[in-house]
């Protein structure tokens, strides 16, 4: 496998959404490319991905079904905590839990402003990236001995 392929592995790992960043960096490092060119493009090819979901999203929110299912389920509550600080918390720190695309879609679905989800997932990728790489990287032996126990049990 020449190193363009293993760059475009990297960026299909990374935007692919049951994946992500998770799988992609270690798949980086094992291939042996440079760990801070992999965080770099992990994190750009999640957030361009994030940013087009968000968009595509927003245009379909025209469509009156999906308007009056989004005003259906904004009650009182979801608003204050939208507006509030669990927005940033939630789309910054949300992604170790459920996933990118997982948090963009519920708050998207919630009727939240695009230009913050935007803002938001450009501040997770900045801040998860790196701490994926160290994670992965400090315990590189550990998912090591994971993935052989998985592949082969007994």
């Amino acid at each position: 496998m020449g190193l363009f392929e293993k760059w475009i592995a990297v960026v299909l790992a990374t935007i692919n959404p049951l994946t992500g960043r998770g799988i992609a960096i270690p798949l980086g490092v094992e291939f042996g490319l440079p760990l801070i060119w992999v965080c770099v493009a992990a994190g750009i090819s999640n957030f361009i991905l994030a940013a087009v979901i968000i968009l595509v999203i927003d245009k379909l929110g025209h469509i009156p079904a999906i308007k009056r299912y989004i005003e259906k389920k904004r009650g009182k509550r979801t608003t204050k905590f939208i507006e509030g600080k669990g927005l940033f918390y939630a789309v910054t720190f949300g992604p170790l839990v459920l996933g990118t695309f997982t948090v963009i879609l519920v708050f998207q679905s919630l009727g939240t402003d695009k230009k913050r989800m935007i803002m938001y997932s450009l501040i997770s990728a900045i801040i998860l990236t790196p701490l994926i790489a160290w994670i992965s990287i400090e315990y590189k032996d550990l998912l090591e001995n994971l993935l052989h126990n998985i592949n082969n049990p007994g």
